[in-house]
């Protein structure tokens, strides 16, 4: 008995992590977090996991805080689609730094050369740098800058960029027609191989990816960090850019609502939709049975 006791013990107190993405799955179709999603990332917390929120968005958008979410101490962040891995602190500062894509001034360029007469947008850690241009570049930024709940830094020129100048970690475009932007930039000999590539982010944008650091490398490296498998970890995403993340971890949830490549990568599919709190009522469950 005091061996299964002993054995109860040690299971409970091993490192967890809880991945959670944010738009589709933590957030409502709203843009907010439901209560009853916060007090559950709370509960999880209290029980022993350690959270990390694995997302597109980084700390110059709106992303819930520790604080927010009824988190001690602070939680961890997988942001820009894995080209970040950051420690937030309660108020979500980022405060360590444990991976992060710094692009270089030609990685940049290759961009800009293709969003000439584009609103752009530079993400460096916290703060966000835009370009805007007086037509409906402009109106396209206002209502990113709305929707992502953003506080750029605007002018109608972008910081130089190189080393101990400006750093982008993330780059978007806003485009009436991303699909198109895309399209010209694979189909330009030679894009992708220093590493960046772009994808469409949105229904008006595009933004670059670290083509070598994914959501899944993040996840990765935060099991290294806290000393925990990808098998004890629990990921609950419903886009295509977490489709590699459920698969990696041990349990990875898809929304109902989810991508089909994030529903085929999951070891299951939740009953509920991010509108019917579907974080919430899987992360009770779970609770419940361990």
């Amino acid at each position: 008995m005091a061996d299964c006791e002993a054995a109860s013990s040690t299971e409970e107190h091993s490192p967890r992590l809880l991945c959670v993405d944010l738009d589709g799955t933590l957030y409502g179709s709203d843009h907010q977090v439901s209560k009853r999603n916060a007090n559950a990332i709370a509960a999880a917390a209290a029980k022993g996991y350690t959270i990390a929120l694995c997302t597109g968005r980084g700390p110059t958008m709106y992303c819930p805080t520790a604080k927010e979410l009824g988190v001690p101490g602070g939680l961890f962040l997988v942001g820009y689609n894995g080209a970040v891995v950051f420690w937030l602190d309660e108020d979500g500062h980022p405060t360590r730094v444990l991976f992060e894509t710094k692009m270089s001034e030609g990685q940049v360029n290759k961009i800009l050369k293709l969003a000439d007469g584009l609103a752009v947008e530079f993400d460096v850690r916290d703060v966000q740098y835009a370009r805007r241009f007086p037509d409906s570049s402009e109106d396209l930024l206002a209502k990113h800058v709305r929707l992502v709940r953003s506080s750029p830094v605007i002018a109608s020129e972008l910081p130089e960029v190189g080393p101990g100048k400006c750093e982008p970690n993330k780059l978007s475009v806003l485009t009436s027609n991303p699909d198109a932007f895309v399209a010209t930039a694979n189909g330009t000999p030679g894009f992708s191989d220093d590493g960046i590539g772009v994808v469409v982010g949105g229904p008006f944008w595009v933004e670059t990816v670290n083509l070598k650091a994914d959501k899944a490398s993040g996840v990765r490296l935060l099991c290294e960090e806290i000393g925990c498998t990808p098998s004890s970890c629990v990921y609950l995403g419903d886009g295509a850019n977490d489709a590699t993340s459920l698969e990696l971890c041990g349990l990875g949830i898809a929304m109902s609502q989810a991508k089909p490549e994030a529903k085929a990568a999951a070891t299951r599919v939740s009953r509920w939709t991010n509108d019917e709190d579907a974080v919430a009522r899987e992360i009770e469950f779970l609770l419940s049975d361990s």
